[in-house]
């Protein structure tokens, strides 16, 4: 009778095996066991297959909770590792300021807008201030061309402001000599005040409200070729043109 008893409880359970809302509750087994219903090692297998069931149902369960939160985890390990490289960036700047300073100076160098003074003025700060710098003679021959090259600028304007300053002495002495043609001394009296005229030409042979006249051998008359003086006109006291003036018309 047990065993026709344990092979009828075997064909009831078999089917329900397969479908995990099928499987007998404990509360179940445990009552049919009870009643004599179910052997005792069908009672353990019964349990143990239970078991298995919700060990299984529990990391399916869990697994589709780790599959729905794996974007914002996946998010925050990302956010987490941009935060991580910024700080060894961080940390490799505040441990080779030397590196930093001297990409600054290569910027600077590279710059067309940076003036050679401030190119200079980072330079030396780098080589003062990192002498023990894998980048400290770089930074000296740098240095030195720039220093060059403020030298060179310097000699250039000297030599263009005692070029020009003997362009000047030569160009008043022509003026004293009356030696300049009517394009020169329209563009040396451009206007120029009369006090200014009175002072590299002297007093006018004559003098009208507007203009002045200075008669005698000032220039040549490029109409005639021949020798002529220089009409002055004036507006609001300052030279607004020069023409010449033949002995015949003064």
């Amino acid at each position: 009778m047990k065993i026709f008893v344990v092979f009828a409880a075997a064909l009831f359970l078999a089917p329900l095996a397969g479908r995990a809302d099928d499987l007998l509750t404990p509360t179940q087994i445990a009552t049919m066991e009870r009643r004599g219903w179910i052997t005792p090692e069908f009672e353990a297998a019964s349990r143990e297959l239970i078991d298995a069931h919700e060990a299984a149902q529990k990391a399916k369960d869990d697994q589709a909770s780790l599959d729905a939160a794996m974007p914002a985890l996946q998010q925050k390990a990302d956010a987490e590792d941009r935060k991580v490289a910024a700080l060894r960036a961080e940390l490799a700047r505040e441990d080779h300021p030397d590196d930093t300073d001297f990409s600054a100076l290569q910027d600077a160098l590279e710059n067309p807008a940076a003036s050679l003074q401030d190119q200079m003025a980072l330079a030396q700060a780098f080589v003062w201030t990192y002498p023990g710098s894998p980048h400290a003679g770089e930074a000296e021959g740098d240095l030195q061309q720039l220093q060059k090259k403020i030298a060179d600028q310097v000699q250039a304007a000297n030599d263009a402001a005692a070029a020009q300053t003997a362009a000047q002495l030569k160009l008043l002495q022509r003026v004293k000599a009356h030696d300049l043609d009517l394009g020169e001394w329209r563009a040396f009296l451009q206007d120029k005040s009369q006090d200014e005229v009175e002072q590299y030409l002297g007093a006018p042979t004559s003098k009208a409200d507007d203009y002045w006249t200075y008669s005698g051998a000032w220039t040549i008359d490029p109409a005639t070729n021949q020798k002529a003086g220089l009409q002055l006109t004036f507006n609001g006291g300052r030279v607004l043109s020069v023409a010449p003036v033949s002995a015949a018309n003064p």
